[in-house]
């Protein structure tokens, strides 16, 4: 049984087409992330979560030692770099790549670049404000939807 399994899952991988990509797309795509400052980009949320988990619990000491190894075991700029270049490859042409890496080498994409971490955490801040603001009226609305099902029974 383990062979008819083994060879059908080879027999579906082998008639899989092969996807290759271009690599002038490769290389618009990897001039991007450098000049998007991706790998910055992710350190810095990388800091901002472990300064979360220090904030939530001071002595989380440990908790968050044991979360950035986790991260930069599976999610650090080495780890995510192939898969983000084949993304970006996949979804721009290279065209589309150059135009963009030279937008964020421009002075308006520089700025972009120096306010987004503080852009986010505002925009963060201010959907967490909306929606406990409006989280009542949602829990009232299922509180009546529970009710008119129990009474329907």
């Amino acid at each position: 049984m383990k062979r008819i399994l083994l060879g059908a899952l080879l027999g579906a991988a082998l008639a899989m087409p092969a996807y290759a990509l271009d690599e002038d797309a490769v290389a618009a795509a990897r001039d991007l992330l450098e000049a998007s400052r991706t790998e910055q980009m992710l350190a810095v949320t990388m800091d901002q979560i472990k300064a979360n988990i220090l904030q939530q619990d001071p002595n989380g000491a440990a908790y968050a030692d044991v979360v950035m190894n986790f991260f930069a075991e599976n999610l650090s700029y080495d780890v995510l770099e192939p898969e983000l270049i084949a993304l970006y490859a996949e979804v721009f042409t290279t065209g589309e790549l150059r135009e963009l890496a030279h937008f964020y080498r421009s002075p308006v994409g520089q700025k972009s670049l120096d306010l987004m971490p503080e852009l986010m955490q505002r925009s963060n801040a201010l959907t967490m404000q909306r929606l406990q603001a409006a989280l009542p009226k949602l829990e009232a609305e299922l509180l009546a939807i529970k009710a008119e099902q129990q009474t329907g029974q």
